[in-house]
């Protein structure tokens, strides 16, 4: 392969773009803090504004061979990184714009900033560094971050700014996670993986109970979890997701084990018992220590208090 490590020293001598002079945002942001505010704030001093405005130049095109160590630099940048990395560089020259830095403070405000986009940068490095003696398109399957299914990666050479999509292959099935959840609650299964989200495909998930050894579809939608409310016993068994592509494609599935369990700790409400009809008259016994039943005699003593009460009216009439 000697002729693709002359291709990247031909590169490297024909000069290079960086990987910022990829971005459009940060190349618009670069044309406004030049043409605009170092020409307003240093029209008087031409040889000042020329100076910052070369210094600006000189650190876009040398950001991408800063090293790691002496075997890595930076060769290409994913869309994410990218952007992460555009997103700061922006807000650098902003705040310099906002805050009117004068002629006095520009050149050490100015350093200031590609100091902490080299902060950045360096934070970056690890999703995408590569070898510094080969083509870095050949060589960043060997920085793919997915441990188990296929991932679509979009990548930006930072020397020519041309942008490929490649594929990291590895094994489909993603593991089983075993859930145990108590009866009446809440079950969550949740299929995202942390390298979903890099992933450049539309990723769509889908949901589905294993009975019998067959799927059965519960939803698919481009949410990563699913809450089945209130489980029951009936609820415990085998469920599996899988992450698919636009065209449909299965880039890796998850296989959930769950068992539903009586609750813990927790009040059992019973159902209230139905009405019932009686065929047969309910005899009540009488309990060995209850009190002897006690004769009532309230009636008769209204009947002669009202008797008594009516023959006295009548004696004083």
């Amino acid at each position: 392969m000697p002729w693709l490590v002359f291709w990247l020293i031909a590169q490297d001598i024909a000069g290079s773009h960086g990987c910022l002079q990829c971005s459009a945002d940060a190349m618009a942001a670069v044309r406004e803090f030049k043409d605009t505010y170092l020409d307003k704030h240093l029209f008087w001093n031409p040889q000042l504004k020329a100076k910052l405005k070369e210094d600006l130049d000189k650190f876009l095109e040398e950001l991408p061979h800063q090293e790691i160590d002496q075997k890595k630099y930076m060769a290409v940048i994913d869309e994410f990184s990218l952007s992460d990395l555009s997103a700061h560089f922006k807000r650098c020259l902003k705040q310099i714009m906002d805050n009117e830095v004068k002629e006095a403070q520009l050149h050490k405000e100015m350093d200031s900033c590609f100091q902490k986009l080299m902060t950045v940068f360096h934070e970056l490095l690890p999703r995408v560094a590569t070898c510094k003696l080969c083509m870095a398109w050949l060589n960043y399957m060997d920085q793919c971050s997915n441990e188990c299914g296929v991932m679509s990666y979009v990548l930006t050479n930072c020397f020519t700014c041309l942008v490929r999509t490649y594929t990291c292959n590895k094994k489909y099935r993603c593991g089983e996670r075993r859930i145990q959840v108590e009866m009446d609650e809440d079950l969550v299964l949740d299929c995202a993986l942390h390298w979903h989200k890099f992933s450049q495909s539309v990723k769509k998930y889908n949901f589905y109970q294993v009975v019998k050894g067959k799927l059965i579809p519960m939803r698919s939608s481009m949410d990563s979890f699913l809450v089945k409310k209130e489980v029951n016993v009936n609820d415990t068994g085998r469920y599996r997701c899988d992450m698919a592509d636009s065209s449909g494609f299965v880039s890796s599935y998850l296989d959930f084990l769950v068992q539903v369990v009586p609750a813990v700790g927790k009040t059992t409400w019973f159902p209230r018992p139905s009405h019932t009809t009686m065929t047969v008259p309910l005899a009540l016994g009488i309990s060995s220590r209850a009190p002897p039943p006690q004769a009532d005699f309230s009636v008769w003593i209204v009947i002669g208090g009202t008797g008594g009460l009516f023959v006295f009216i009548v004696l004083a009439l």
